[in-house]
């Protein structure tokens, strides 16, 4: 990984960031509103790039 590349988000963090549920962050993983990062079959992480993209597209 490049020193200056974001560091991929956990879930919980995404949900601490956003003011929300872990389940909540869960629901939009699965019905496909969020990108993630498949790391494995069960570990999954948000670029910050991309959740930033997302917040600024659900604010119009």
């Amino acid at each position: 990984m490049k020193p200056d590349a974001p560091r991929l988000l956990r879930l919980a963090e995404v949900a601490e960031r956003l003011g929300v549920s872990y389940r909540t962050v869960q629901a939009w993983v699965a019905s496909g509103r969020l990108k993630v990062v498949r790391l494995s079959r069960r570990v999954v992480r948000v670029d910050p790039v991309e959740l930033a993209r997302w917040i600024a597209e659900a604010g119009r």
